[in-house]
Parts: C-alpha cells; sequence; structure tokens
C-alpha cells in the first residue's frame, strides 16, 4: 500500500496557507494498492483534544491508466471554530483491519508525509482570527521549529513559514528555487495598519517594520508582553528599534542580552527572527548575590576513617572552613537523596528522604536509635514530615524484608499500594520502618548542623533536585495516580531524548513520566511538598532538566527514543502557584540542552537565573572568545562534563594547555556574571581522571574523592579565584 498527501499542494489542501476561523480547508488523501480501505483524519487541539473525521472516497482523479497508478482518492473537510494549531494525521485501514498512520516525515511539519506502522508527527494547520487577534500561526514558527530543534535547513524553515502564514502574506515566498537552495522571491509582507504604540492595546497588535520585517505584539501566560520579529529577506539585515513596555527585556531566540533604552534594540540578519519578552526585573525569583561557588559533593570530601568517603560530620564541617577563609560565597552539591546501586543520586528511590549513607560514622546504632525515639524534636519531625515519611518509611521496610533486588511491581499483592494499615497488620513492618524514621531524623539533624555552620560563615549552600524519579520509588509506589503508569504499575512512557548530533539514536532514561494533568487537578500539591522539602534543606535549589518543566519528551515503554515524541509540561502556571505559596522562589534553572524559545520564555517569566558552560561556548571555541548570556550563573563545567583541564587536553591537544587553562578559568571568573561556579576539581587543577560521571554510562561513575593535601594546598588558588 502507498499513500500520498502533500500539505503544501493545494491539490492535497485547500486553500494554501493558514486559514481564518470559521472558514473551511478540504484534505485530500490518495492511497494505492488497497482497493476497499477506510479512512480517517485524526486531529489534536490543546485545550480540546483528540477528533476523528471521516473521509469519503471520491471519484479517481485519472482514468484509462494502468490500475496501479490509479488511486482511491479520499476527501475530508475541516471548519476549526477558534484561532490555534489544528495537528493533523491520516489513519487508514485495510483490507485485513491493520491500521496505518500517515504523518508528516521527522523533522517537519509538512509537505509529503509517511507511512508508518507508528505515531508519525503530525502536519501543521494553522488558524487565525482576522479580526486582530495574535496570529495562531506563529506558534509552530517561533515555537516547534525551534523548541524540538528538528529543523535547521532553511528550504524547510522558509517553506513552513509559507504554509503557516495567511495566504495573502505567503504569496510571494511559495515559489522555491531548489537548485540555488533560496526562495526566488523574497517574502515581501505589505505594510499593516498598526503602529508600535498598539503594545499596550487589549488585542495584540501585528505591525511591519523597516518596510519587510513583519512583527506582532502578544500578551503572555505571565502578564507581560512579547514582542516578535521575522525578516524574511534573504539578503538584507535590518535594525530595528521596539518600545520599551517593561522595565527589561530578554531575547527568546538566541538568548542573548537587548541592547535597551527608551527602546530596545535588535538586529535582524537575513531570514533572522527575534523574541522580546518585556518583564520586570523582580519577577518569581529570589536574587542571589554576587560571588562565587564552588561544586563538590559531600562523597567527594576528603575523609578519614572507615567510612573512605565525606560525610556530614568532620568532612563537611572542615570544608565549610575553607571555603569561608577562601572568600567563597556558595557551596554547590549534588542530590543528597539516596543513590541506585550503582551511586547515582539522580535515580535514586526518594524524591524527600536523605542519604543515610552520608552520616557521620554510618548507620545508627539500635542504641542510638533507642535514644532518638525519646526527643521531643523527633516526635515533631514525624508529625511535621508525615506526608512523605509514613510511605518512604513503610516502601523501605517492605523492601527489606521482601528483598531489595524485587521491584515493588514484582512485591506479593497485598504490598502492591501504600496505605498505613500495612504497619499497623505487621509488627515486624512497624519496627522496621520505626528505624528508618529515626534514620531520617538523624540525618536532619546532621544536614541541619552542617548548613547553619555553613550560614554563619557566610556561605550558601545550593542543593540540587532531579527532575524524574525512579519506577521503583517510594514515590511511584505511594502515588501512581500521578505518574503515566500501566495497569501492572510499570511506566507505559519512560522519560528519554530523541535522537541528535550527541546521541544518534537518542536516549532511553526509563524513569516515568509525571500525569502533569492529575498533578494540576490536584493543586500541583505533591511538586509543592517537594519544593517545600527541598526549601527546608538547602538555601538555593537547583531544578535539574529544567526543560521537562516547559515540555517534556516521551518514549512508549520497550520502543527506541526515534518512536517518543514531546508533550507540554506545567509552566508558568506551576511557578506562579509556587511563588504563591512559599514567596519569591529561591531557584537556579539547569537549562543545558536544546534550549528553545518556549524554554527561554518560562525562565524570563520566572526571573530564575539559567546556566552558561564555558565548554559549551557557541562556536566550540571559548579561546576565541566567551560571553555569557545574560540571567546565567557561569559554569567552568558540572558533574556531567569533563573536568576543565580534561577539555583541554581533548579539545586543544597542540597548545600549551596549563595557558589555554589558565585562560579560560580567566574567563569565567572575571566574566559579567554575578555568580560564577567552579567544581572543586577545577580548582584543584585536575583531569580527567578526576571526572564525576559520564552520562550514559552506569558503572565507575559517582566515586570520586579529593586529596586531602590537595585541597589544603589549593587554598590560596581559591582565594584568587574569589576576588
Amino acid at each position: 500500500m502507498r499513500v500520498f498527501h502533500d500539505s503544501r499542494n493545494s491539490a492535497y489542501r485547500a486553500p494554501f496557507g493558514a486559514i481564518a476561523v470559521g472558514s473551511s480547508v478540504e484534505l485530500t488523501l490518495d492511497v494505492y494498492d488497497a482497493p476497499g480501505s477506510k479512512a480517517v483524519v485524526r486531529t489534536w487541539v490543546d485545550g480540546i483534544g483528540e477528533g476523528l473525521h471521516e473521509m469519503k472516497a471520491v471519484a479517481s482523479p485519472r482514468k484509462g491508466e494502468d490500475a496501479a497508478e490509479v488511486p482511491t482518492r479520499y476527501k475530508a473537510t475541516l471548519k476549526p471554530d477558534a484561532a490555534g494549531i489544528v495537528w493533523y494525521q491520516f489513519l487508514i485501514t485495510d483490507t485485513e483491519d491493520r491500521v496505518w498512520r500517515y504523518g508528516a516525515k521527522n523533522g517537519r511539519l509538512g509537505g509529503e508525509g509517511q507511512l508508518v506502522g507508528w505515531e508519525p508527527p503530525s502536519f501543521c494547520l494553522s488558524a487565525y482570527d482576522p479580526r486582530g487577534a495574535a496570529p495562531a500561526w506563529y506558534e509552530p514558527i517561533g515555537g516547534y521549529l525551534y523548541d524540538d530543534g528538528a529543523c535547521h535547513d532553511l528550504p524547510e524553515v522558509v517553506a513552513a513559514l509559507c504554509e503557516n502564514y495567511p495566504a495573502a502574506l505567503a504569496r510571494t515566498a511559495a515559489v522555491w528555487d531548489c537548485e540555488n537552495d533560496e526562495p526566488s522571491l523574497p517574502v515581501e509582507l505589505p505594510e499593516m495598519e498598526c503602529a508600535l504604540e498598539a503594545a499596550t492595546a487589549d488585542a495584540c497588535a501585528w505591525f511591519s517594520a523597516e518596510g519587510n520585517v513583519f512583527g506582532f505584539w502578544r500578551e503572555g501566560a505571565d502578564g507581560c508582553m512579547t514582542c516578535a520579529l521575522f525578516n524574511p529577506s534573504t539578503t538584507e539585515t535590518h535594525a530595528i528599534a521596539v518600545p520599551m513596555v517593561e522595565e527589561a527585556a530578554s531575547e527568546l531566540v538566541a538568548g542573548y542580552a537587548v541592547v535597551t533604552g527608551e527602546t530596545a534594540n535588535v538586529t535582524l540578519r537575513p531570514m533572522g527572527e527575534a523574541v522580546l519578552h518585556f518583564h520586570k526585573k523582580e519577577r518569581l525569583a529570589r536574587p542571589l548575590e554576587a560571588g562565587l561557588g564552588v561544586l563538590a559533593h559531600i562523597t567527594s570530601l576528603p575523609a578519614k576513617g572507615e567510612q573512605g568517603f565525606g560525610t556530614l560530620g568532620a568532612p563537611a564541617h572542615a570544608f565549610v572552613d575553607w571555603l569561608a577563609e577562601a572568600g567563597v560565597r556558595y557551596w554547590q552539591v549534588l542530590p543528597a537523596s539516596p543513590t541506585d546501586e550503582f551511586g547515582s543520586p539522580y535515580a535514586g528511590i526518594s524524591a524527600f528522604a536523605g542519604n543515610t549513607r552520608l552520616l557521620e560514622g554510618g548507620e545508627p546504632t539500635a542504641a542510638e536509635l533507642e535514644e532518638i525515639g525519646k526527643l521531643p524534636a523527633y516526635a515533631e519531625f514525624c508529625k511535621r514530615e508525615a506526608a512523605w515519611l509514613e510511605p518512604y518509611a513503610c516502601f523501605m521496610a517492605i523492601r527489606q524484608k521482601v528483598g531489595e533486588g524485587i521491584t515493588w511491581q514484582e512485591w506479593p499483592k497485598k504490598y502492591l499500594r501504600y496505605s498505613p494499615k500495612l504497619l499497623a497488620n505487621d509488627g515486624g513492618l512497624a519496627r522496621a520502618a520505626e528505624a528508618i524514621r529515626r534514620s531520617q531524623f538523624l540525618f536532619e539533624r546532621q544536614w541541619e548542623a552542617v548548613r547553619s555552620y555553613a550560614n554563619e560563615r557566610g556561605i550558601q549552600i545550593i542543593g540540587d533536585m532531579p527532575m524524574y524519579v525512579s519506577a521503583d520509588s517510594a514515590d511511584v509506589w505511594a502515588h501512581p495516580d500521578l505518574f503515566q503508569l500501566g495497569a501492572d504499575g510499570l511506566p507505559h512512557v519512560v522519560a528519554g531524548c530523541p535522537p541528535d548530533a550527541f546521541a544518534e539514536d537518542g536516549q532511553i532514561w526509563g524513569n516515568p513520566v509525571y500525569d502533569w494533568d492529575a498533578l494540576r487537578e490536584s493543586g500541583y500539591d505533591w511538586w509543592l511538598r517537594r519544593l517545600q522539602r527541598a526549601f527546608s534543606l538547602y538555601d538555593f535549589v537547583r531544578l535539574d532538566h529544567f526543560i521537562g518543566f516547559s515540555r517534556y519528551f516521551c518514549i512508549p515503554a520497550g520502543e527506541k527514543a526515534a518512536s517518543g515524541e514531546y508533550r507540554l509540561g506545567p509552566g508558568y502556571e506551576f511557578f506562579k502557584l509556587a511563588c504563591e505559596t512559599f514567596g519569591q522562589l529561591p531557584i537556579i534553572a539547569e537549562d543545558l540542552g536544546l534550549i528553545t524559545p518556549r524554554v527561554r520564555g518560562l525562565v524570563a517569566s520566572c526571573g530564575f537565573l539559567g546556566m552558561d558552560i564555558i565548554q559549551f561556548a557557541d562556536g566550540g571555541d571559548p579561546l576565541g572568545g566567551y560571553a555569557p548570556r545574560p540571567e546565567k550563573i557561569v559554569y567552568t563545567g558540572t558533574h556531567d562534563n569533563q573536568t576543565l583541564l580534561g577539555y583541554i587536553r581533548s579539545r586543544y591537544p597542540h597548545i600549551d594547555e596549563d595557558e589555554a587553562f589558565e585562560d579560560l578559568m580567566r574567563k569565567v571568573v572575571a566574566c559579567d556574571a554575578e555568580v560564577r561556579i567552579v567544581p572543586l576539581q577545577d580548582v584543584l587543577g585536575l583531569g580527567d581522571e578526576a571526572r564525576m560521571n559520564v552520562p550514559g554510562v552506569a558503572a565507575g561513575n559517582w566515586t570520586w574523592q579529593a586529596d586531602a593535601a590537595e585541597v589544603e594546598a589549593a587554598l590560596e588558588r581559591a582565594k584568587e579565584l574569589a576576588k
């Protein structure tokens, strides 16, 4: 069976271009070699959901030819009744009742499609309100093309622009010169009777500037105005000045600083795009004071004794003294939650509990646990933290009884769902759970002692919160309704990322993804409690994989990453609610990876500081020049990267490594960013033998530990960096 539809051909989708609300569009599908098949159009509209539209067979377009070359033609008419994006694909059921799907090709919004047996990308149909509302068709251009990072070739960008502009605006761009790989005619947008001063009007305003630059204003979810600009010329560069309608402006496409005064000024290169987000200087985030930070996990601290790694006792207190003497303001640690069998703190069994391996002296003795139970503060702790502590203690007690190598989905039926009755009816479980509660109290006490000790010496602790939790965790066991699980308790979709230049096959992380609809219905209760717990432990919290709050990639369980798709996360409404609950949020956004305008828009709306790593400098040559983007914390590297010296040895093998190391270190600690953070390995000048983690490799990570003599010898170096 062969199937054909071309969304950019008026013979298969008429009319061409975006359509006005209330008007109709006719979709045509040709099916070869499968007489008697049935076809429907499957649509998806955000906020409305799925729709199925039956297609009717019509007279064949060709007669008297070879029967194999004469298709069965199907037609359907859609009539969008609201501005927005209509995503569509075709479902074809053959005579053997097999269902095939015809959608857009990977990395495309339209054009000729592909026939597959799984879920393909959808075609994009844009509907706009001709009465003056913001054109809905802009979102896939400034959103999807940049958001998913799938479209990088200029012909596809222009073709998608044409397909999603109203026909009157797209008409001169519809012809593409494939031989020269450029439009045969530049897109010429007509002047519109809207002025820049209309920015504060209730209805979003369209306008053109410099005769050929197209733009519009619209109000975002945060109540702030955004101005989107596009230069369709393939030859001309335009400097555009936009009125400042708020205290500050952020650019969301490239993320670089905007020159502001009475106007916000941007330069649009040929085919260039800019999205200016105007906002208050103070937003949802709690500001960080300027200063230097050092990244070092607790286990990496020098230590003596039988435990053989850093703990919350003497090693942590000694390191705080070292930081204070050096003049360092921030100590950033990795998650202090329980780890998996490989020692990873990013795949633990609880999003709330502390890692008792970090306790000074190791796990508490029976006598120590007995004394804890007599303390009034212990009873207060149990009452305050009951929402997570009770299910965690029960989970761990059952795990000890059943066997740690068995996931909860394989437990006996009576243990498959959390209930307080599990402990009430089993004295052995109840005693084990009580010991776990008391160990958590001891962790809390030792942690608070370290944090107070640091704060008294002018040092603030930056914690780290993983985005996801393990499928075999107390959180998923106790709250299965908050995750996208099957009836067996296992994820039916898992987290990961699509194929890209760094991972040809994509990445499958295996964590269950959240059911954000269920979380929204609950008022985000579980996530708010998780933030509250983190805020009680740390002075600031780095949200790992912040991209997931904007959109998340989910992969059908058991399938390849290429079968996954992006879905929208909770976005601004979640952080606004958190701010209303806790006040200004002490949050840092780990916005590394494929950063899109939508992600930058969320970070800008919230006012969180993001991250900029010199090893990821634009152009790949930080020695040639490095300028961090605005509102970023600048790093020489993180736990997932090479050390700075290791990076230099692999990136610049033929130059003086010591000179290059000093150059890049200076570029970080003396840049314009107010907060700069250097891993302890880089303070010590170590190579990749000291690397903490290699992503995608399970074994052999998380074991690096600093040498006490090397740390002491580096004190003067740390003082120089802090200055």
